[in-house]
């Protein structure tokens, strides 16, 4: 059965790819010229980004433009993933669960379609796994990790704006700020045996650069 956050994602593409059928010209037969700055079309945007600021495969964003080369932006995504797998009369489970909030800013060189888009901003950033119970030898043993955290983002791309569509491709420098990170089952035992630091394994805190593509429809 399809998952529920993906049947969202291609109700969001189908929306983004449909014919846009009723336009200002369409609603107003006068050809009134656009007072620049001040109700010029197009300054909002529904994009899908994959990766990028949204630390995550995908995610669903706004972006409203101000003063044509300032773009405020509010996304979220989630990524789930729960697979069940039947050992004789055991259910070993395994549950993947990452959700992300970005809030940015950003600001666009250049007059035209083609442009640089350098921006900065905050990605609030959850990511939950566990599994278990696994028979090993004379134990069952369970895996877990939960990780909530902060990224300071920012943004370096072009950014290529049609009159109904935005298509954007860049990299996304980040650091990451953990707020709370815990472990539990077999990962807390190796942790107190000195074995391994999983902390330094599961917990993504530092400095890391992200690729990301964009693509969406003005409004």
């Amino acid at each position: 059965m399809m998952d529920r956050s993906h049947l969202i994602v291609l109700l969001f593409i189908a929306l983004l790819l449909f014919p846009a059928t009723l336009t200002s010209k369409s609603i107003n037969n006068t050809d009134t010229p656009e007072t620049p700055g001040l109700s010029a079309p197009n300054r909002n945007a529904l994009y899908i980004e994959i990766l990028g600021s949204s630390i995550n495969l995908y995610g669903l964003n706004y972006e409203r433009t101000v003063r044509d080369n300032i773009h405020f932006r509010l996304g979220a995504s989630r990524f789930t993933y729960v697979d069940e797998i039947t050992y004789e009369e055991t259910g070993e489970d395994i549950s993947v669960k990452l959700h992300t909030i970005p809030v940015s800013v950003s600001y666009s060189f250049f007059s035209g379609i083609r442009k640089l888009e350098l921006g900065a901003g905050v990605t609030l950033f959850h990511f939950e796994f566990w599994g278990g119970p696994y028979p090993v030898g004379y134990n069952d043993i369970e895996i877990g990790n939960r990780f909530l955290g902060l990224a300071v983002t920012s943004n370096i791309s072009y950014r290529l704006v049609l009159e109904n569509y935005l298509f954007r491709i860049g990299l996304h420098p980040l650091y990451m700020i953990p707020i709370q990170n815990e472990i539990s089952g077999f990962f807390e035992e190796l942790d107190d045996r000195g074995v391994l630091d999983f902390r330094d394994i599961v917990d993504p805190r530092g400095f890391m650069v992200i690729p990301g593509v964009s693509f969406g429809r003005r409004f």
